[in-house]
């Protein structure tokens, strides 16, 4: 897949969000300056514009979003610019922000808007309705701060906006007890870092599936002979039968078929099998853990990001662009398979730079793995990681929206 082009080095980053089934409904679009000097959004109508022109121009809004909907953050300037008027209704939820004043002008706009089939949400909401009377009445849905109303206010706030016709979504949702909480007073769609955090299970049963690929996988970093390899998968049918799906995808020549497991691991290749071994060790979660597709969809994505940036990296002790990848799929075991970075690693023979990486965070894979990470928070300490991963800034604009697309690809791929 070649990478699209973004100008100004900018990223473009998703952060979910779910309804009461734990199903995608729509993404978020975040904003993300890479020029060290330009790091911080200090204008809204420009941040909001170029997150709109990047996405509808350069890379478009179906690859982006995989025909969920977006959800954009319009700031007083853009509200009252007619550029507004460009943003397709039918695929963007526009998210006024708690910073637009509730005056008469705002007021006209928002009606303006919602009669030209737009969709208005109110984001960071944590109470006073009489300030935002006018606009909840214009609003279809209110986006409400959990971190900014305290465990005794939220209840009161959720009954402030009883009787009105809105759909309530809560974002920053960290815990199990927070998405609980709020399940319970009625919310219907849910946002924030508790669907990429593990939830450790007191007592878990071994998974068949998972022994066996981390088994092959071993032999497979320990550099087997091909033989071994297909006596391994062989007994494993669902596994045989994916491995010959997959080789007939990415490996086979276009002139031949692949119809056979022997075939599938010489069309594929020692670096495609292990990549192929690493999806299908988290892939397996997804039938357990309702929120496990997006977040192997953030693992796949952080991934493929490491990936890229490592066979761009210019400066010494440069990391192996397939440890990179490797990095970041193991980095979110945890959340995928409720088990600990540390027991994941057991009995697989990996170099100590990918265990330090994991383990504390040092080195230059620790270093991308921070990075990446600061890439899905959209965390303020970006502009400093900038200056300390040496990868040109219109590459890694570049590459982050590469790994988001790629990653769609493959997580639809192996569902």
């Amino acid at each position: 897949m070649s990478s699209p082009r973004l100008p100004h080095d900018l990223l473009i980053g998703r952060q979910a969000i779910f309804g009461r089934d734990g199903s995608v409904q729509g993404y978020e679009l975040l904003f993300r300056e890479t020029r060290k000097n330009e790091a911080h959004i200090s204008d809204d109508m420009q941040a909001t514009a170029r997150v709109i022109v990047d996405t509808l121009m350069e890379v478009g809004l179906e690859q982006v979003l995989g025909g969920k909907r977006g959800f954009v953050n319009i700031g007083l300037d853009f509200l009252m610019e007619d550029a507004i008027f460009l943003l397709p209704p039918q695929d963007l939820v526009l998210e006024i922000l708690e910073t637009v004043p509730v005056n008469d002008t705002t007021v006209s706009r928002c009606r303006e808007l919602r009669s030209r089939g737009y969709t208005l949400a109110l984001d960071d909401y944590v109470g006073h309705g009489k300030t935002w009377a006018p606009l909840l009445d214009l609003v279809s849905l209110v986006k409400v701060d959990i971190q900014g109303v305290s465990e005794a206010d939220l209840l009161p706030v959720v009954e402030g906006l009883e009787g009105r016709k809105l759909s309530l979504l809560a974002e920053k949702v960290e815990t199990p007890q927070q998405l609980e909480q709020t399940m319970r007073m009625g919310f219907e769609y849910f946002q924030g870092f508790f669907f990429a955090r593990p939830v450790i299970l007191a007592s878990r049963k071994v998974d068949p599936l998972r022994q066996a690929v981390t088994g092959i996988l071993a032999m497979v970093l320990n550099d087997a002979g091909t033989e071994e390899i297909v006596s391994a998968v062989r007994p494993h049918i669902d596994l045989s039968a994916s491995l010959i799906r997959i080789a007939n995808v990415v490996g086979k020549s276009p002139s031949r078929v692949i119809t056979d497991l022997r075939q599938a691991v010489l069309a594929m290749g020692r670096a495609q099998i292990r990549r192929w071994l690493e999806l299908i060790l988290f892939t397996s979660a997804m039938s357990d853990n309702r929120y496990a597709r997006p977040v192997l969809q953030m693992a796949v994505t952080r991934a493929r990001l490491m990936e890229l940036l490592a066979e761009s990296w210019t400066g010494s002790g440069k990391p192996d662009p397939e440890e990179a990848f490797l990095t970041g799929m193991f980095s979110l075991s945890g959340s995928l398979l409720g088990v600990t970075v540390a027991e994941m690693l057991e009995g697989l023979p990996l170099r100590e730079e990918v265990r330090r990486a994991l383990l504390e965070g040092t080195g230059s894979l620790g270093l991308l793995l921070s990075f990446a990470g600061s890439v899905e928070r959209s965390a303020l300490s970006l502009d400093r990681l900038l200056t300390e991963v040496p990868v040109p800034a219109a590459r890694i604009a570049a590459a982050q929206t590469e790994s988001l697309l790629w990653a769609d690809d493959i997580v639809r791929m192996f569902s």
